[in-house]
This record gives C-alpha cells, structure tokens and sequence, in this order.
C-alpha cells in the first residue's frame, strides 16, 4: 500500500480551506443580495434610526411601502409631495398616496402634514389609498391632516400630540378608525369631518380644548376619557352608539343639536363645569345614570324615549329650569327638587334629587 507523503496531506488540507471559504463567501453575498433586494420592496427599520423626510418621500414615489419602527424623523413631513398633484375644483388640488403608511414608537421632531398651499395659490390635500398608521409615535410639531381622505383603517393610537392636532374636514373610509390612548398636549380638532366607520378615543387625554363639531361617524368611543379644557360635540350626527361611561369633564360638555340614533350611554360621567343638550334628539333608549355635573341645559331636547337618570347628580339647572319633549310632543320640565317639600330627607342628599314633571301642551 502506499501511503500519501507529508507534502501532499499540507496541499489536500490547504485545498480543503480554500474550497470552504469560497463556499462561505459565496453564501454571504447571496444572503446579502436577498437582504438588499428584501429593502428594495420597503423602507424598514427595527433598530433606532435617523430618517430625514426627504428619504421617505422619495421611497413613496417609488411605489414602496413605508414600515418604520423606532426611527426618528428630524424634518417636516409633507405627504402632499408624494405624487403628482392634480386639480379637482377651481381652488383645490389633491395628491394620492398609493402605498401603506406604518409607523410604529417613532419620534417625529417636524411637523406631519397631510395638507398645504400648491404654489402658493391652490390648497392642497393629501389622498391615501391604503391604511395609515401612526402607532405610539411622538409629534413634536404640529399635525395637520385637514381635508385629508383615507380610504383603509387610520390608527395613532397611544400617540401624544405635543403641539395642535387638527383633523378638519377628514374623510375616513375604513371601517375602524383608533385614536385610543392618546394624549393632546394643545388643541385638538376632529370638526366636519366624516367617518363611515367607528372612532374610538378611549382612554384618551385632552389637555387642551377637544372639538369635534360636525362630526358625522358611526359608533362614538369616549369611555374613560379625560377632557381638560372645554369638550365641544355639537351639531354631530352618530348613527351607532355614542359611548361616554366614566369619562372626566373639567370645563362644559356641550352636545347641542346633536342627532344621535343610537343610544347614548354616559354612565358615571363626571362633568365639572356645564353639559348642554339644547335641541338635541335622542332617537333611542338613553343612559346618564350616577352620572354628576355642575350644571345642565336641555332646552327643547327631544327624547324617543325616557332616559335613564337613575342617581343623577345636578347642582343646578340653568334658568332654574329645562323644558325638554318626549316625541308625542308633551313638554317636560328638568328641574331641581324643592328642598322644602321633602319630608325626612337628609338635606344633603336632597340636592342631588331631580324631579321630572309633565306640563301641559
């Protein structure tokens, strides 16, 4: 038998070697080019990173989902110059955003703009075609999505808002819209806009004033909400039900002319200041139980049917009383009970007594 010299064994062996690190190199660049061409199909990012807007814009020109996550964006983000604008009134221009939006715990150091001037003449608003998400993210400018159309499911979700949020003139075309946990350090605004769908902001913080006149929406989700400056829902129309159990009013409610087709149910509500129901209707069965406000106004209210004010609490009633209607037309006064006709009352609890008494026509 012969046997492999000491020379050739060294020359099989560094063969071996070579043969293995062309194998590893070639799998590196082959992973490589997977890991570029994966980029290629989206923006994305887990670890913290510094975006400027400009690198987003550019990538949504492209046609290439936007999918952040724990980034931070220095400059203004101005989704009205994601495409080509195109005029579709004598003084209005829109610009359609093609792709899905995703943000998630990210820090925007800019303003966020979903609208602008189009050489300095046309406004310009911004159109999404997919779901735009902004989830646990931080404005430290201003956000402002007036007259903005979204045709998926919008979510800021847990965001804070560290200067004013408006959201004027919004059309929402999704099913769920959640705005949950938010906290608005400034004014926020949500006036004549429209939703086909439901709006949640449970759980939210409003440190300034909260409006959102005008608002047309499906189901309303306000439960444990707490509203620092005035709270303004006038002139609404909701047409699943409006939800306001447990939620904090430091200054005046005011849902004044509103039309609510669902039943409204404000359990346990706690309003500081006034709630104002002039020429509201209710067209279904309504709860306010132990429900407490300073004060109330529900002049020409119209109820379908008698609400639930089981353990009401009210310290007055504004112009001492509310004339309020049942839908067969019959005035009833909302007034305070009188003190001095309770017999063996405790006088304390006797303020918090209501009494509802039919007027004739």
């Amino acid at each position: 038998m012969k046997y492999m010299t000491k020379s050739q064994i060294y020359s099989i062996k560094i063969a071996v070697l070579l043969l293995f690190s062309f194998f590893n190199i070639s799998c590196g660049r082959i992973g490589s080019t997977n890991a570029e061409a994966k980029e290629s199909e989206s923006l994305t990012s887990s670890a913290m990173t510094e975006y400027r807007a400009a690198d987003i814009i550019k990538m949504i020109k492209k046609g290439k989902p936007i999918q952040l996550m724990n980034c931070m964006i220095w400059d203004d983000l101005d989704f009205t110059q994601c495409g080509e604008p195109r005029i579709t009134s004598g003084i209005a221009v829109e610009v359609d955003v093609e792709v899905p939006i995703y943000f998630n715990h990210c820090l925007f150091m800019g303003s966020v703009l979903g609208k602008s001037k189009f050489k300095d003449k046309f406004s310009c608003s911004a159109n999404f075609r997919r779901s735009v998400t902004f989830s646990d993210c931080d404005f430290r400018g201003e956000v402002d999505f007036t007259k903005v159309m979204v045709a998926d499911n919008l979510d800021f979700s847990k965001s804070t808002f560290g200067e004013n949020a408006k959201f004027d003139l919004v059309e929402l075309r999704g099913g769920i819209n959640r705005f949950y946990e938010i906290t608005a350090e400034k004014n926020f605004s949500f006036t004549s806009s429209y939703s086909n769908g439901n709006i949640s902001f449970m759980d939210a913080t409003f440190k300034g004033d909260a409006n959102f006149h005008k608002l047309i929406c499906s189901e309303l989700m306000m439960n444990n909400t707490t509203f620092e400056g005035d709270a303004i829902f006038s002139n609404q129309t909701i047409r699943g039900a409006a939800l306001f159990n447990y939620s904090k009013f430091n200054h005046d409610f005011d849902l004044s002319y509103s039309k609510f087709l669902a039943p409204v149910i404000m359990t346990h509500a706690e309003i500081l200041g006034k709630i104002i129901l002039n020429y509201c209707v209710f067209s279904s069965p309504s709860r306010f139980s132990n429900a407490s406000a300073n004060a109330i106004d529900m002049n020409e209210a119209l109820f379908f049917f008698a609400p639930d004010l089981s353990n009401v609490k009210i310290e007055k009633v504004v112009n001492g009383e509310s004339v309020y209607r049942f839908v067969s037309s019959e005035k009833h006064v909302f007034r305070l009970a009188d003190k001095d006709k309770e017999e063996g009352d405790d006088k304390e609890n006797s303020s918090d007594r209501i009494d509802i008494q039919k007027v004739e026509k």
